[in-house]
């Protein structure tokens, strides 16, 4: 556990937040929305936290609000994220209302800014998942991807991999992710995105050589120490190395961007699986499931 000084500042809580001190982060910004309570950004990371610690009503509450006080497309995006883990939460005549919700909050911050590429990812994941009735459609996710493609190239063979995917056409998923690296040789991102498609259709000695060229071209990019760490884990290679990148990733700190603490002490735990320590790998899957109760793949392991 951190200590912070008693006067502790937003910036303060974020460190919490990005060190997995979650619940430490929520009792910092409990104290600077009751001297700020106007404070939309304190409204923000507070409602994130209390996503992170499961409170999905309180991360409503909180995220309406910061939207509410400034209606700016990151605060509906994350409204729209709340609500869509609330949805996932209900009983099944309920969740339709609450996926109406996620659309309409994904579809403001698209409107409030149309450059926002964490908007319309969302709104491309949510059209490939949702059904027609509940506002889906193949057709919607293709625009987005169009206007993804024009803004951002790179990520324009990202989502269109995506859609490849929802529709199993791996091998034309598989190329746009190739050919993203092909135009942008020099960008760490896309061999990143092609090494976490190879890693999850277990090709691990892909994965494993494509994020080493990832981590050659941004050495500090998590997401492919965590990709290096997993794929080398699997393949029975390197293990000391693997557990040196993942015990730098679990000491924080990881932003929304970067791999999830849950992640990360599950790959710990199958770690010491690989060295025989059943006790240590027993240890790091119950810390998985203290970040995210819900990790199957750790409760498998328990």
């Amino acid at each position: 556990m951190l200590l912070l000084p008693l006067s502790a500042s937003l910036s303060d809580a974020i460190h919490l937040y990005e060190k997995g001190e979650f619940k430490q982060a929520i009792t910092v910004l409990l104290q600077l929305r009751g001297a700020s309570p106007d404070d939309p950004d304190v409204r923000l990371w507070l409602g994130k936290s209390f996503l992170k610690v499961r409170d999905w009503d309180s991360a409503i509450r909180e995220m309406e609000k910061a939207a509410q006080m400034q209606p700016s497309a990151q605060n509906h995006l994350w409204l729209g994220r709340a609500y869509g883990a609330k949805a996932s939460h209900v009983v099944f005549f309920s969740a339709p209302g609450w996926a109406r919700r996620v659309l309409k909050e994904f579809e403001t911050a698209r409107t409030l800014s149309p450059d926002n590429l964490d908007a319309r990812f969302d709104l491309l994941e949510y059209y490939l998942e949702a059904p027609g009735f509940l506002g889906g459609g193949k057709d919607k996710a293709n625009t987005e991807a169009q206007a993804i493609a024009k803004q951002d190239p790179r990520k324009g063979h990202l989502a269109r991999s995506i859609i490849l995917s929802k529709d199993k056409k791996w091998d034309l998923a598989k190329k746009e992710r190739i050919q993203a690296t092909v135009d942008f040789p020099n960008h760490a991102a896309a061999f990143k995105d092609l090494a976490d498609f190879l890693f999850d259709r277990q090709d691990y000695g892909g994965a494993l050589q494509i994020s080493r060229k990832a981590l050659a071209l941004d050495k500090e990019s998590k997401g492919s120490q965590f990709i290096v760490a997993a794929a080398s884990i699997q393949l029975r290679t390197d293990l000391e190395e693997s557990e040196k990148l993942l015990r730098s990733l679990a000491s924080g700190p990881l932003t929304d961007n970067d791999p999830a603490f849950e992640e990360v002490y599950y790959w710990l735990g199958e770690y010491y699986l690989a060295k025989g320590d059943k006790a240590k790998a027993q240890e790091a899957f119950k810390k998985a499931l203290v970040f995210n109760p819900e990790y199957d793949r750790a409760k498998t392991k328990v």
